[in-house]
């Protein structure tokens, strides 16, 4: 086993890192990602009533989970962001 590699069928592999600018990419989604979880938990607590902040925050995550969970998993789907 060698640095930056990994076994396969007993022969050292080695991974090449992705080019920048998709790590760049691939870290301001995640950002993109938190920041959306973040502000939908922030509405949650400090918006109208209690009951209307549920009802918001129980749509904004189906809305993820239907995309997420449903539509990418459809075989005319695009796929989720990376699978390119």
């Amino acid at each position: 086993h060698s640095r930056g590699g990994h076994l396969a069928g007993g022969h050292v592999v080695r991974a090449e890192a992705p080019p920048a600018a998709l790590s760049v990419l691939y870290l301001l989604a995640v950002a993109l990602l938190v920041t959306w979880h973040l502000l939908l938990l922030v509405t949650l607590t400090y918006r109208h009533t209690w009951a209307r902040n549920a009802a918001g925050a129980a749509l904004g995550w189906a809305a993820w989970a239907l995309t997420y969970r449903g539509w990418y998993r459809w075989a005319w789907s695009p796929g989720p962001p990376g699978w390119g």
